[in-house]
């Protein structure tokens, strides 16, 4: 009997211990870590992506991380996330034209590491292939329009912002359809900081442009900024505002020789004639109420062997300038040439005497209307009993009348580019006016939606039926407003 009993409680010890074995087997066996991953995603928004998935905004880290053929071994990597206050957004806006691997990745205490990743291609951008290389130089108060093709360009621009101007834009037309002189003068800008653009637009260019932040310097002295030419042994004061200087100096190696003042007849020339052959240092000075401490301009003028008031037949060197419907008559010696005539297409239409209190050495043609004119100036003198002529074409232009009816809004494919471009380059919108609309929708404004071109794919994501509004102010046009309906095809 006792044994028996002996044998039974054997049993269930045994029992009991693989019992507490199979316990403990199980509390050894660890949870899933990767059971609190989020579902990582992202969406493309034109050259942007957004990290939209459920959690996003309260996730404490993830970052994007971009592979492709044209990285290299390089790796993009942009962390996000509460911990990094990022926006989650990636912009593609630099990354070269290729396919790229782009992928959300995360990882936490509850989560080993997770991943969304899409193959994203970024085309080249082809819209602008035909456009031409626009460029200009600063050559002192102009600044030069001096790109390849600019002699058949039927139409360019300058554009002129800056501070000073408030929501002003100074538009300048140049190209053949214009006539114009591939220039720009910046006399008239008042000192301060611009940004100055050429802008295009054709049958093969959406737009382009090129542009550079010009500095107009504040001159506080105002110092005229003197100048001469010498013609032979004659030197001739040439430079803006001289009428505005009362009197100036001429010198010759140091030494006063004449004084220009304009209460005594002055003619702003100084002559070397009687001078012997060499080289000689000619300065102008001048002190204004302006400019108290004085400027001056110098230059070499060379008198060579059988220059002198002698010769023969000499002959003035007849010229003119022309400034709007005005020629101004501007040649060395022409206050010791008594009389000469104006010609207009051969005909005579003025004679400029000294003896007559009428001559200004002007002609005014506004009176003849628009278009281009044959201009001569002829003399006989003592000295030049053949006479002489001087002759120059001279064009009046009807003054720039904008045409509003060229305003149009059309939807234009450029490659696989998709554009809304509004026709108003020509028609000087304030640009702080303009805006675009999509189905009712204003698209917040910024320096991209502020012109005349509206990419579709930075803001539309889905092929469709949409409707593209356009708005704005034009100075010279008033409001312009026009809509279109357009199938997006998310090219």
């Amino acid at each position: 009997m006792k044994m028996k009993n002996l044998k039974l409680w054997s049993l269930l010890a045994f029992a009991m211990i693989l019992s507490f074995t199979s316990c403990g087997e199980d509390e050894e066996v660890d949870p899933n870590p990767d059971t609190d991953c989020p579902e990582l995603s992202f969406t493309q928004d034109g050259k942007e992506l957004l990290a939209n998935f459920e959690g996003a905004e309260t996730l404490e880290f993830y970052a994007w991380e971009v592979t492709g053929e044209s990285l290299g071994e390089e790796t993009i990597t942009e962390n996000e996330g509460t911990d990094n206050q990022g926006d989650n957004k990636f912009s593609l806006e630099n990354l070269e034209p290729g396919t790229y691997t782009i992928c959300l990745v995360s990882e936490s205490t509850t989560c080993t590491l997770t991943d969304f990743c899409k193959e994203i291609t970024i085309e080249e951008d082809t819209s602008n292939d035909g456009c031409p290389d626009l460029k200009y130089t600063k050559e002192g108060a102009y600044l030069v329009a001096d790109f390849e093709g600019i002699d058949t360009l039927k139409f360019y621009a300058w554009n002129v912002t800056g501070e000073s101007l408030g929501n002003e834009v100074i538009t300048e037309n140049e190209g053949t359809n214009d006539q114009g002189d591939n220039k720009f003068s910046l006399e008239s800008l008042e000192p301060g900081t611009y940004k100055i653009c050429l802008v295009s637009e054709g049958a093969f260019c959406t737009f382009t442009e090129y542009c550079e932040d010009i500095v107009i310097e504040s001159d506080e002295d105002d110092c005229p900024a003197l100048s001469f030419f010498s013609e032979g042994t004659t030197a001739v004061a040439s430079f803006a505002g001289i009428n505005d200087v009362a009197v100036y100096e001429w010198f010759v190696d140091g030494q006063l020789v004449e004084t220009e003042d304009i209460n005594q007849g002055r003619d702003n020339e100084l002559v070397l004639g009687s001078y012997d052959p060499g080289s000689y240092n000619v300065c102008i000075k001048a002190t204004t109420e302006d400019c108290p401490q004085g400027v001056e301009f110098c230059d070499t003028v060379v008198v060579r062997e059988g220059d002198g008031n002698g010769g023969g037949d000499d002959c003035p060197q007849l010229s003119f300038n022309v400034e709007g419907t005005t020629i101004l008559a501007n040649f060395p010696g022409i206050n010791n040439v008594a009389v000469y005539e104006w010609f207009v297409d051969g005909q005579l239409a003025e004679t400029e005497d000294i003896q007559s209190q009428d001559r200004d050495n002007t002609l005014d043609i506004s009176s003849y209307g628009f278009g281009t004119f044959n201009i001569c100036i002829k003399a006989t003198t003592a000295d030049c009993p053949q006479g002489v002529e001087y002759c120059s074409e001279v064009t009046i232009s009807e003054p720039d009348s904008a045409d509003c009816s060229v305003f149009d809004v059309q939807y234009v494919v450029v490659g696989t580019t998709e554009l809304v471009d509004a026709r108003t380059i020509r028609l000087n919108m304030d640009r702080s006016t303009v805006f675009w609309s999509i189905d009712g929708v204003d698209i917040p404004q910024s320096v991209l939606t502020q012109g005349q071109i509206l990419a579709l794919s930075d803001h539309i994501t889905q092929p469709g039926m949409y409707q593209i509004c356009y708005r704005g102010v034009s100075r010279v046009c008033g409001n312009l407003e026009k809509c279109i309906d357009i199938n997006f095809q998310g090219l």
